[in-house]
């Protein structure tokens, strides 16, 4: 029997709407920087070799869930491993003090304290988890462990977003120029507030700003792409301020190390950056020891704070958000990690806590944003994810999905 026009209309439209659930762990346990070389075998000479001298410099690297918030959540894990292992036992405490004082900056663009008052107790609850361990005893896959907790990692992320949205109403003079069409209010609503929006250029700024370079962690971006040369970009934001001399447990500077291929971010690491685990096997997140197990392979710019804003550091060439003016750089590269669907750690069950920051002052009605997200209405651990874009869908709560950046490994097309 044939449908109908409007059967066949309503098949099309949940075909259409249909997305994927992603599979595997919010954050994982560190991977041999071998398997990125293996990952783009198969692809162009440029990545064979810009993978190859990732794999030279680099031990480790984690994948992080490429829902919209990969992202935030990389700069968030990166700034807690910081702290797990600074040689400064107070830096917890001191980082609870701080983001405390941050509450006045909340208080001062509008935001609700009973609203924000719960994203802010998961990141404070997870500083004074490390501040109670001792130094001998920190506890990587302790972190690990939270950050695969959907309820305590949104709830951190929404936290993140909100200071640096803060933080960047306060300082218009540094960001709006960036910015075309829009106001501030305009831009954070639309790009920094959302849930499952991913972080954009401007945005990674400001939140490096306001959290990270304060508590004297550094911020290295290296960016995987198929501009020339065979070896891949760095960007690196220092850290500043009376914590600038901050140093690792093993003598190091604090340093979080993303890896940026476009649309996705993963974290990297230099082999002095963390202790060598005890052993590498796939063993229990809940059990204690230094560090999370390790899985085995199966041109440089710099921003000064004192230099002020540099648009050639400003922006990580071809990233293209709503609302920014035409980047310095150019590429033809849209590549980023795939969704992986291995895990060594337990899958935690969706979040049923819905965190609601319908209170929030939207864009006016009569400025359109060039990519208009709606606010968050709640949070779910699974966003969406197509093998060329990021979208939310949860049309049973907002009006429209988020378009974000494409998401799509080279090995993948």
């Amino acid at each position: 029997m044939a449908l109908s026009e409007e059967e066949m209309a309503q098949y099309q439209r949940l075909s259409n709407e249909y997305v994927p659930e992603i599979e595997g762990p919010l954050v994982s346990p560190r991977q041999s920087c071998r398997n990125i070389v293996n990952e783009y075998a198969q692809a162009g000479v440029v990545y064979v070799h810009k993978t190859t001298d990732i794999a030279q410099k680099f031990a480790n690297y984690r994948t992080v869930r490429g829902d919209g918030n990969c992202g935030w959540r990389a700069l968030a894990f990166g700034y807690f491993e910081a702290l797990v292992h600074s040689a400064d036992p107070q830096a917890p405490l001191a980082q609870i003090a701080r983001l405390k004082s941050l509450n006045n900056l909340l208080d001062s663009v509008g935001y609700q304290r009973d609203i924000y008052e719960d994203f802010a107790h998961e990141t404070i609850q997870l500083l004074r988890q490390i501040a109670s361990t001792t130094p001998d005893h920190h506890d990587g896959a302790a972190l690990l462990s939270s950050f695969n907790d959907p309820d305590v990692c949104n709830g951190i992320i929404m936290h993140f977003r909100l200071i640096t949205s803060a933080w960047m109403k306060t300082r218009p003079q540094s960001f709006v120029p960036f910015m075309v069409g829009l106001t501030i209010d305009q831009y954070c609503g639309a790009n920094i507030e959302p849930h499952a929006v991913e972080i954009d250029n401007i945005g990674l700024h400001a939140c490096i700003q306001a959290i990270l370079q304060p508590a004297g962690v550094a911020v290295q971006v290296l960016y995987l792409d198929q501009s020339d040369g065979e070896q891949v970009n760095e960007f690196n934001w220092p850290a500043e301020g009376p914590n600038a001399n901050a140093v690792t447990a093993y003598g190091g500077v604090p340093t979080v190390r993303l890896l940026y291929r476009p649309g996705h971010y993963d974290l990297l690491y230099k082999a002095e950056d963390l202790p060598v685990p005890a052993s590498a096997a796939i063993t229990d997140p809940q059990i204690n020891f230094m560090s999370d197990p390790v899985l085995l392979p199966s041109n440089n710019h710099c921003y000064a704070p004192e230099q002020g804003l540099d648009l050639n550091h400003f922006y990580l060439p071809g990233f293209a958000s709503a609302g920014i003016s035409s980047m310095p750089f150019s590429t033809n590269a849209h590549s980023a990690g795939p969704a992986y669907a291995s895990s060594a750690l337990p899958i935690v069950p969706p979040t049923t806590k819905a965190y609601s920051v319908s209170s929030y002052n939207s864009p006016p009605q009569d400025v359109k944003p060039v990519a208009p997200s709606p606010m968050l209405q709640g949070l779910s651990s699974t966003g969406g994810f197509r093998p060329s874009q990021y979208q939310l869908q949860l049309t049973d709560r907002i009006s429209a999905p988020i378009q974000t950046e494409p998401c799509q490994t080279e090995a993948m097309k």
